[in-house]
Parts: C-alpha cells; sequence; structure tokens
C-alpha cells in the first residue's frame, strides 16, 4: 500500500535582528540601526540558525514488481500525489504480472535523446569520426525537417515527403541589377554560403575571379554558375543516403530494445541511374602512362608532395588499389619488399571495412618502391600531409592530369565521367578484369564485401563487349566449319596438343604500365621509354584491345596466405589457374 509523506529537509536562517550600518548586531535604540528581517543563508554563514521543516512536496512510497520498496517525488497538490500513487501501484501490479509496456519509458523520451545514444554507440563501435559527424548531422536534419519529436511520429509518409522535397531544385536568389562584380561577402550573402566557401567553390569547378586578398572580386557569370549548382535539388544517391542513415537508426532502436518494430522497414532506395551526379571513370592506357610521366618529372610540390612523391603514390594507388586514406596511413613498415611475393599491409583501423589487408604487389612495382622508401623514417606515414584526410586528393590528381593533358570530366551517356582519385582504383580493377581476372578473386583483392560492388568498379567499354561478341561460333547458313573448328580448337576443346597452350607472361599488363626507369626524361611521346612498356603492357596491342578476353590470364601473386597453381591438363583444356587463399 503507497503512502504519501513530507521529507523533512534542514535549513540555515539568520534570525530578525538589528545592525549596525557596518554589518554588526547591535540594540533597536543603536543610533543609525537597521532592522533586517530573517531570512535563508548558506550553511557555513557566521550566526546562522538551523531550521527543520518539512517539505511542501509530498512523496510516494510504495513497492515496485520486484518488491523494493521506493520513494519518489510526487507534487505539492496531495490530491494530485494521492492520483500519482494509485498510478505507481497500478503499474507495478501489471509490471508483476507481465502486462506493462517495456517500451514505454523509451517513448516519453525525445528522439534527440536517442541519436545521441546512437552517437555514442557508432563512436564505441570504432567507426571514422568524420563518418560519425555525417551520420549525425543528416539524421538531426531529417529528425528536424520531418517534426520528429519522439518515437511515436515516425511516419514513413513524411519521411519519403521530405526526401522529395530535399531532391527538388530550390528558386535562385535574383542578382542586383547592373552589378557586374561581386565581393566573396556579397557573393556568400546571396548563395547562402561563408564567404571563404566561395573561393573554396570557384577554385573546384574552376571559374573565374580577379584579383586577391580584399580585391578579390567574383564577375557575374561566376555566381550564377555557382548559384545554378547551389539551388539544385540533392540527388537521388543522396536522397538514398538519408534513408539509409535513418533505417539503421530504427534498426539500432529494435536491436536496442527501445521500439518494438521499425515503422520504416518497408521503404526501398531510390533508383539512383536515373540520376547520376559524379560517376568515376578509368583511365585508359595512354592516359595512365601520360599521368605517371607527367607526375615523375613535375617540379612542382602539392600540400608536401613533390613529383616523385606523387608519382609513387599513383603507382601504388593502381598496383594495390588502396583508398586515398589508406594510403595516406601507409608506413615504411607496412611494405614487405624482400619477401618472396611482396606485399603491402594495411592495418584494420585504416581498413573502410575495418579488417587487416595484406595486398599482394608485382615484384616490379616492389623493386621500384625499395628504392624510394630506402632511408624513410619507421613509423612516419610515406605520403603524409593533409591532402588525404583534407579531401584534396582529386584537386592534387587534376593538376596533374592537366599538366598531361587529359580531359578531368568527360561526357557519358548519363552525364560526365569524372578521373578523380578514386578512379585510380577503378582503373586498378578495370585492368584486372581485362587481364582475365575472374569476379571473385577480384573481390578479394577490393576488399569488397560482395561482387555486386566490385563488378560497378570494373568498366567494360564497346570494344571490350564487342572482342566478346567476335568469339561467337559462326553459325549463319553457308560459312565455313573450319572456321567454328578453329575457334574451337584455340580454347582446347578440339583435343589440343599441350603444346598449343598459351602459358602465363612472365609480366602482367598492369605491372608493365606502372613501371619505367625514373631516371630517363618525362617524354609522353610514343616512342618513349615509358610508352614503349607502358603502351604494349596496358593495352596489350591493338588486338587485346579489341578482345579483351584473351587467353593470357593474368599472373597470380604467391605470399604466405595464398598460393596459386597452374593446372594444365592433358591439352584437352584451357590454363585452369586456381586461388587458395586462408583469408577467404
Amino acid at each position: 500500500m503507497a503512502r504519501l509523506l513530507r521529507q523533512p529537509t534542514i535549513e540555515y536562517w539568520l534570525p530578525d535582528r538589528w545592525e549596525t550600518p557596518e554589518g554588526q548586531p547591535c540594540d533597536k535604540n543603536t543610533p543609525g540601526a537597521v532592522f533586517q528581517k530573517a531570512r535563508k543563508v548558506a550553511k557555513d554563514t557566521a550566526r546562522a540558525e538551523k531550521r527543520r521543516r518539512l517539505s511542501r512536496k509530498w512523496y510516494v512510497e510504495y513497492r515496485d514488481a520486484d518488491g523494493v520498496r521506493r520513494r519518489v517525488p510526487g507534487y505539492t497538490d496531495r490530491k494530485a500525489t494521492e492520483q500519482f500513487a494509485a498510478q505507481l501501484e497500478r503499474r507495478a501490479a501489471r509490471q508483476a504480472e507481465g502486462m506493462i509496456d517495456p517500451f514505454e519509458e523509451h517513448r516519453k523520451r525525445s528522439l534527440r535523446d536517442h541519436l545521441a545514444d546512437y552517437r555514442r554507440e557508432l563512436d564505441a563501435r570504432g567507426d571514422n569520426p568524420r563518418h560519425v559527424s555525417i551520420v549525425a548531422s543528416r539524421l538531426t536534419a531529417l529528425l528536424d525537417g520531418c517534426g520528429f519529436q519522439r518515437m511515436g511520429d515516425l511516419a514513413a509518409s513524411r519521411v519519403m515527403d521530405w526526401l522529395a522535397q530535399l531532391r527538388r531544385d530550390r528558386p535562385a536568389v535574383p542578382l542586383p541589377a547592373g552589378k557586374e562584380l561581386f565581393t566573396p561577402k556579397e557573393a556568400g550573402a546571396i548563395l547562402g554560403i561563408k564567404p571563404a566557401s566561395v573561393g573554396t567553390a570557384v577554385r573546384r569547378h574552376r571559374l573565374e575571379a580577379t584579383g586577391d586578398g580584399k580585391k578579390r572580386r567574383f564577375p557575374r557569370a561566376t555566381v550564377e554558375a555557382l548559384q545554378d549548382r547551389l539551388c539544385r535539388g540533392a540527388s537521388v544517391q543522396t536522397s538514398n543516403q538519408y534513408l539509409t542513415h535513418l533505417k539503421a537508426f530504427c534498426r539500432w532502436l529494435v536491436k536496442d530494445r527501445r521500439m518494438g518494430d521499425n515503422p520504416l522497414i518497408h521503404l526501398e532506395r531510390g533508383n539512383v541511374e536515373t540520376d547520376r551526379r559524379h560517376d568515376r571513370r578509368e583511365l585508359t592506357a595512354d592516359e595512365l602512362r601520360r599521368l605517371l610521366s607527367v607526375a615523375a618529372g613535375s617540379d612542382r610540390t602539392f600540400r608536401g608532395l613533390t613529383g616523385p612523391d606523387r608519382f609513387h603514390l599513383y603507382a601504388t594507388a593502381c598496383a594495390t588499389g588502396f583508398r586515398a586514406s589508406a594510403l595516406a596511413s601507409l608506413a615504411p613498415e607496412a611494405f614487405d619488399l624482400d619477401a618472396e611475393s611482396p606485399t603491402v599491409t594495411l592495418a584494420a583501423r585504416h581498413a573502410k571495412n575495418r579488417k587487416m589487408k595484406v595486398q599482394p604487389i608485382p615484384p616490379e612495382v616492389a623493386e621500384l618502391l625499395r628504392d624510394y622508401l630506402r632511408g624513410r623514417s619507421a613509423g612516419q606515414p610515406v605520403w603524409g600531409g593533409t591532402w588525404a584526410s583534407g579531401g584534396k586528393g582529386a584537386e592534387m590528381l587534376r593538376i596533374d592530369l592537366d599538366a598531361a593533358g587529359i580531359p578531368y570530366a568527360v561526357e557519358g551517356p548519363d552525364g560526365p565521367l569524372y578521373a578523380d582519385f578514386h578512379a585510380l582504383r577503378h582503373t586498378y580493377l578495370t585492368l584486372l578484369g581485362r587481364g582475365g581476372v575472374d569476379l571473385r578473386t577480384a573481390q578479394e583483392l577490393a576488399g569488397h564485401s560482395t561482387p555486386v560492388l566490385t563488378a560497378r568498379y570494373s568498366h567494360r567499354r564497346l570494344y571490350d563487349l564487342a572482342g566478346a561478341v567476335e568469339k561467337l561460333p559462326k553459325f549463319l547458313p553457308g560459312q565455313s566449319n573450319g572456321t567454328e573448328a578453329a575457334a574451337l580448337h584455340a580454347t582446347g576443346t578440339e583435343n589440343a596438343h599441350p603444346s598449343t597452350i598459351r602459358r602465363p607472361e612472365s609480366t602482367t599488363p598492369l605491372v608493365r604500365c606502372l613501371t619505367y626507369p625514373l631516371n630517363q626524361p618525362a617524354d609522353i611521346g610514343e616512342h618513349s621509354v615509358a610508352s614503349a612498356g607502358i603502351g604494349e603492357a596496358m593495352a596489350g596491342g591493338e588486338e587485346e584491345r579489341r578482345n579483351p578476353r584473351n587467353d593470357k590470364p593474368l599472373d597470380t601473386v604467391r605470399h604466405p596466405e595464398a598460393s596459386s597453381d597452374i593446372r594444365v591438363g592433358e591439352g584437352t583444356r584451357t590454363p585452369d589457374i586456381q586461388s587458395h587463399s586462408l583469408t577467404l
């Protein structure tokens, strides 16, 4: 049975008194005496009296479902406190019978409080701080935009309406008539961004500007171009990211026993193929050759990276497929270049999937890096600095692309295709595919969770498809059967002699692309030392470029955790390359 009571409290008071102007107690007849009423003071105040009194607020004492006696504050009104006590008793009885809602307390909390707990959960998992910040900011914007205060407010229809509004274009603010030049402050006020961000956007998009410092001015055409970009609605890909974060947040609420079910589980992502904004492309053989040549001979330094630094960085990126952040974290001890099969080890804390990656590299690239890394300090990043953490990899690569005469963006069927730093990873996987590496092996080298993701990185152009189609046997009436027999014989299915089966070459196309003597001049002509090996190796000659699915498999790499065996049968099948990895 619950009971109501008032808790005794201890207070300290100075009683009624007469004081002199100096604050000393005195008689009321003392000249200048001032009467002071009693007042509550701190415990350590001189001449303070301790008083005990009952609290104005009523308290409820009851037993919970486990029989534990608890005391909780009620109200100053006794009647209201009695009703509160009865409610607590009913709740304890329902809880003892297993009839209470286990999510009742969580429903009373605001979604902002749950989001703060979710952010701490992501931090505890060891997620990248930048990723955690992006997730939290996007969820905050979405919850505020939809007006969600508590879990009961979550509604799929309001989420989809907000995302649709996010994708809509916004009306542009009219520019002042007759004004042709704008200061950074004026442009920022029109665009709704900081003045410093205006200059960053102008440099990123290669727009016109005049003057420096306080004399910096932006032409009207520049401001209009930035306005067109900023007023454009978000892409479907960005909208999908907001939805993905929200659904992950709701799944966490369910797993953490804060919510009974996920009200957004049925929502589906939009089709990103209809709204591509930043598709990447792979570099062609000629483009990669010219890029490496120009970087090796460049005398320009970008954020502490010299031309030779960038050359070795680009070569390592194309030989490992590592992302920019992973490359920036590599120290000299991460390279095992003297082993029978050279490798680069990426620590789990720097990998996107938080798993250690031991990546084999071609011996020729290892030889190139051996001279470059000689004398480097252990524990210090080889390509350190802010080029990766500041997101400047694309800007760095674009400078070298311009110097090599390679376009940063080219028109594609669904919009521009960009050659930013991540395009080097696309180039790596595309070269593997064109070299005959199967999708499962490419997935393992890329560190992807599914082969579907790897397939997005491995590009196939029209000449790749045309070369595959040309492998079809001749089936039209009147065509010679000898042609078909020759085609079957070439595949090893017509009792081919073992001597006719083509073995793997000692050097892969990827290796021949990335290595050439650094002491040679950075000549990007067709007959330079660089192009002699690179053009023939990467493009594989006109025949390989026309028909990339040739029967020359890419050399496999042996390392302590994986081995490759080339099994040649009795002349009845083509070479069968199997990769046995303990990490699979």
